[in-house]
């Protein structure tokens, strides 16, 4: 009896020291996975460090290829004359309008579309004439200031006139505009008043010395 508890206690001990070795093992084995992680950490953080800088390196790359795509005052104000023009020739009731079209002959068609304006045709001595669009209140020297600069847009269009700025001041000392049979002496009477309606026909008359 006393051989064999001597025999299950040497046993027992036995396992003992196998189950403390296995335990120091896998700890021994922790501590070596920990270290190698320790060890990966500083090498991960160097890739995100290159990733970061490899990303700065490509914005920088885009802002140098931005800037180097930037255009100047004259090339943008082509692009949008040329973006202008392709949006007007496309609209059913600005598709008429001359390139290089004001902001003004924009706003006074439409007034014309909504009926908000008249259209009148201008002659000249010379057998010329030109359309202006003016609002159904003007007045005879708001007509004028409409013939002057719609004069000036078409003279400066024109590639084979030779342009030269035309003396206003004189004109209308030397002529009067004629519509209906009557001279449009007054610059603050309406056209309304002379009775001159859409698509009329309005000219120019010399001045003749009043005795």
């Amino acid at each position: 009896m006393e051989v064999e508890e001597a025999s299950s206690h040497r046993s027992k001990r036995k396992k003992e020291k196998k189950h403390h070795k296995s335990k120091s093992k896998s700890k021994s084995k922790s501590k070596k996975k920990h270290r190698k992680r320790r060890r990966r950490s500083p090498s991960s953080s160097d890739e995100s460090q290159q990733h970061s800088n490899v990303k700065a390196s490509s914005l920088a790359n885009l802002t140098n290829s931005e800037d180097s795509r930037k255009y100047s005052h004259q090339e943008v104000v082509d692009l949008v004359k040329k973006s202008l023009d392709s949006l007007l020739a496309k609209d059913p009731i600005l598709n008429d309008l001359p390139p290089a079209v004001t902001l003004e002959e924009v706003q006074s068609l439409i007034a014309l579309e909504h009926g908000q304006a008249i259209h009148v045709e201008i002659h000249r001595d010379d057998g010329t004439s030109f359309p202006v669009i003016i609002s159904q209140n003007a007045t005879v020297g708001q007509l004028k200031r409409s013939v002057e600069r719609a004069t000036e847009l078409r003279l400066s269009r024109d590639p084979s006139s030779c342009y030269r700025r035309v003396n206003w001041k004189y004109v209308w000392k030397t002529y009067w505009l004629y519509a209906q049979g009557i001279k449009l002496k007054d610059d603050m009477t309406t056209l309304k008043d002379y009775a001159i309606n859409n698509d009329d026909r309005i000219s120019f008359i010399k001045r003749l010395k009043e005795k």
